[in-house]
């Protein structure tokens, strides 16, 4: 069992007990909850699992809450067989499950091509499928249980914006619908040239064939993954909390010298992947003062306040919020990640 759970299921009080259950759903559930709503459904909600502009998002969380919560009521019952090992992780299917549904309810078409293609790389001798880090990556047989390189990871944006390029090359004049989907994969695989996460080819495939799907979450996700991805990873690698504070100085000095609404839509809907809003991981750290904040940014202590309680924020609150389009938010959001990006890179080996 957990050792998380262990206070929760050894509680004699009441009182007591709902406490630590509150803990457990406030501490370490609902960051786990809120990264799978954006990362699967572009589904945003706030700390409190609220979005004015998104009822199914709000109904979506409170629903995978209810189901975490009926599992570790049914944990108390003395007949009880399962155990929860890492609570973490069994959050994390549950909510991922949810969205699979929702996904599958709302795009049929996706969900066969999903089901075709994995049936295909678990049943073709040349293909195969497994779990890395977290991921269920896929690629040719000869490349099982190796992880995404990193070039791999950075490239998977611009490869999006190259698939034209990729059928026109790979497959001119030709009616795609009517190629097998082993050539098409094989071909995909070699362009790609390394493992590729399920979702990301099911992506890729879904585009060259017009599958359609939920509206994408962003132009610019990948992007935003690799920034997220460089202070993540500085919790994990830095040998000290100095180490961790450049980084977070550095892109803070890169935020001051975008402009107005690039830095405003970036930090109104930056989440880490502990859940955490950009407000709360540059004030943890020491960064910045609340004080800096308001300064900086140019708002009121009341106007600061206002804005911490509802990040992050979808791109439809942040498009109310700042009086424009979700177009134009795109677009800010996409200029800000590159110049972002360039910020951190002698944080990231590369030159």
């Amino acid at each position: 069992m957990d050792q998380l759970l262990l206070p929760y299921l050894h509680a004699t009080d009441e009182l007591e007990r709902q406490q630590h259950l509150d803990d457990l759903l406030m501490v370490h559930a609902a960051p786990v909850v809120r990264q799978a709503l954006r990362r699967r459904l572009g589904f945003y909600v706030d700390q409190r699992g609220t979005n004015s502009h998104n009822q199914d998002a709000e109904d979506l969380y409170q629903e995978i809450i209810a189901k975490i919560v009926q599992a570790l009521h049914d944990l108390r019952n003395p007949s009880a067989t399962a155990s929860i090992q890492n609570l973490k992780q069994y959050v994390s299917r549950i909510a991922t499950n949810a969205c699979n549904d929702v996904l599958r309810t709302k795009s049929p078409a996706r969900a066969r091509l999903k089901n075709n293609l994995r049936f295909l790389l678990t049943h073709h001798r040349d293909y195969a499928v497994w779990k890395m880090e977290g991921e269920t990556l896929s690629g040719f047989a000869l490349w099982r249980d190796t992880s995404k390189s990193i070039s791999s990871q950075k490239r998977l944006f611009d490869l999006e914006d190259r698939l034209a390029s990729f059928r026109s090359t790979h497959f001119h004049s030709e009616n795609l619908k009517q190629v097998p989907l082993t050539r098409i994969v094989a071909e995909l695989f070699q362009w790609i040239g390394s493992p590729v996460e399920l979702d990301e080819l099911v992506n890729l495939l879904a585009t060259l064939l017009d599958v359609k799907d939920l509206p994408v979450e962003s132009i610019d996700e990948h992007t935003l993954a690799y920034v997220e991805a460089r202070i993540v990873d500085s919790n994990v690698s830095s040998s000290s909390r100095l180490e961790e504070q450049a980084l977070l100085r550095s892109l803070w000095q890169a935020m001051r010298e975008l402009s107005t609404e690039q830095r405003d839509v970036f930090f109104l809907g930056f989440e880490d992947q502990s859940g955490r809003d950009l407000f709360t991981v540059l004030l943890e750290a020491e960064v910045v003062t609340f004080r800096e904040l308001t300064k900086e940014l140019d708002r009121s202590s009341e106007s600061i306040v206002g804005l911490w309680s509802k990040m992050p924020m979808d791109d439809t609150g942040i498009a109310v919020e700042l009086k424009t389009t979700r177009a134009q938010v795109y677009k800010w959001r996409f200029r800000a990640l590159q110049r972002l990006k360039k910020g951190l890179l002698p944080f990231s080996g590369e030159k």
